[in-house]
């Protein structure tokens, strides 16, 4: 995958985040848990699709809400779901915390 396609993907994913978060009026949103399973597993196979030059996640832990939070190539990343009510389908994403505490407001800790 091309450096700009990864560049794209992730803004797109980063888009998405902020668009769910001021759009709460519009159309309801839910952010939830990450998916069930091992908390490694899980937030490699996001993470890794979120953000494809990801080589190895490490220190993956879930949090009491359920998301996970996890390390790969010394960045922190947040994983989670969204669920739109409208689409009816959940969306799995990893957002860069720095992104999510600058953006968003959300501490990965």
């Amino acid at each position: 995958m091309s450096l700009l396609k990864t560049r794209v993907t992730c803004m797109a994913a980063s888009c998405f985040v902020l668009s769910v978060s001021t759009s709460s009026i519009a159309a309801p949103f839910a952010v939830g848990a990450a998916p069930k399973g091992n908390a490694l597993a899980v937030a490699s196979k996001i993470i890794k699709y979120n953000f494809p030059t990801c080589k190895k996640v490490e220190d993956a832990k879930r949090k009491a809400d359920g998301s996970i939070t996890a390390t790969c190539n010394g960045a922190d990343f947040l994983v989670f779901t969204v669920f739109n009510p409208k689409e009816g389908r959940s969306i799995e994403l990893a957002m860069n915390c720095t992104a999510a505490k600058q953006r968003l407001d959300i501490s990965c800790r």
